[in-house]
């Protein structure tokens, strides 16, 4: 399908679909959900994918965002990348405001009509219900284009697999309490992982299991391990992902919440360089490095590959916060065989080396940097 794509939004659909990373058979599940709730969890990932796959193919029967495949506007193609939410959007929308009962979901109609003019991506909510009974939906009072302005109340089901209307209320509630258990900081018995609002947000257009979990038993390698699905990790940084991930659990004070961070401070993370929403990303572990002068010896012994991104320098003198030429708080200095270097602390030291040999390279950097302690 690639070969034939037209619009932006068909190749992020596409994505949508494949970054629907597989159910396992065992999670332990959030308090009250039925146990076997990973089983229809599983269905309703299935039917998101199928639905993804849908849009790819008819974006604009969704109302999506139609940029041509040609336009390299990054900004624009974000936007477009948005629109892909406004299925997840007005699904969530009408459980947001309906109660369950016998498989059928009864939504308020006038607080569906409120909560839908609220979302910024979503106009013409009834594209997106007219292709949901192409699936199998039935919604009472819609006349193809909108719920019928005399109804108080309409039904939402799905004969072909009628609890695949609780398992979505269900996914949906999940989702509510967990962004209420993250507000609360001093919640003893919040999650060990703490993925930011933003971070955590895109998990949910992409039917994450985590979200149904009880993620104060959800292991952090589980995290780390899905996370390199998600993102569509090759197997080489696959495995240095881990491997990283084990080898910095080994010093006190280091957290992981998608970041690697020290003292509340990120130090480290495998980040995309470039534009995601064009779809031309590559990932870099990115170390947030200041003092490279205190451990020069150190870095002279790095092998090239670690090396050489030390070697380059990445100020752009962008004039950034009234920075001049002679000035820059976020301006970094170093020097590496006599020769001096000038670096921005937002773009310096992404390194692309995945070796299972580097892991102790780049945590004895990481320990240098901010004296860390072995546990």
């Amino acid at each position: 399908m690639e070969e034939t794509f037209k619009y932006h939004s068909q190749r992020q659909a596409l994505e949508f679909a494949a970054q629907i990373i597989p159910v396992p058979a065992e999670y332990p599940l959030k308090p009250g959900l039925p146990e076997d709730y990973r089983e229809c969890f599983e269905r309703l990932c299935r039917l998101a994918r199928a639905v993804y796959l849908d849009m790819a193919k008819e974006p604009e029967a969704y109302g999506l965002m139609l940029l041509e495949i040609s336009n390299a506007d990054h900004n624009l193609a974000r936007n477009s990348y948005r629109s892909i939410q406004r299925f997840v959007d007005t699904l969530n929308a009408l459980f947001k405001n309906g109660e369950v009962s016998s498989h059928s979901l009864i939504v308020n109609a006038e607080q569906f009509r409120s909560g839908i003019r609220k979302l910024p991506v979503v106009t013409k909510y009834g594209l997106v219900i007219s292709r949901l009974l192409k699936f199998g939906f039935q919604v009472s009072d819609f006349n193809g284009t909108v719920i019928n302005k005399s109804a108080e109340h309409f039904t939402v089901e799905f004969p072909e697999d009628p609890r695949m209307i609780d398992t979505i209320k269900a996914y949906c509630e999940c989702w509510k309490v967990l962004d209420q258990f993250r507000s609360r900081d001093n919640d003893v018995n919040r999650p060990l992982i703490k993925l930011s609002p933003q971070e955590f947000h895109h998990h949910f257009y992409r039917f994450d299991y985590k979200i149904t979990a009880d993620l104060t038993q959800l292991p952090l390698l589980t995290w780390v391990n899905d996370e390199a699905e998600y993102q569509g990790y090759d197997s080489r940084l696959k495995h240095f992902n881990e491997a990283f991930f084990l080898e910095m659990q080994k010093y006190k004070g280091v957290r992981y919440d998608g970041d690697y961070t020290y003292k509340g401070k990120r130090i480290a993370r495998i980040t995309p360089i470039g534009y995601t929403a064009m779809g031309d990303a590559e990932f870099r572990l990115s170390l947030k490095l200041k003092y490279m002068d205190n451990y020069a010896d150190f870095i002279q012994e790095l092998p090239e590959g670690i090396k050489k991104p030390m070697q380059e320098d990445s100020c752009r003198y962008c004039g950034f916060q009234g920075s001049t030429k002679e000035y820059c708080k976020f301006r970094l200095h170093w020097t590496i065989d006599g020769a001096a270097h000038t670096g921005c602390s937002f773009w310096c030291f992404n390194f692309d080396s995945y070796e299972i040999d580097d892991v102790p390279y780049y945590a004895r950097l990481l320990a240098l940097e901010y004296g860390l302690e072995k546990v």
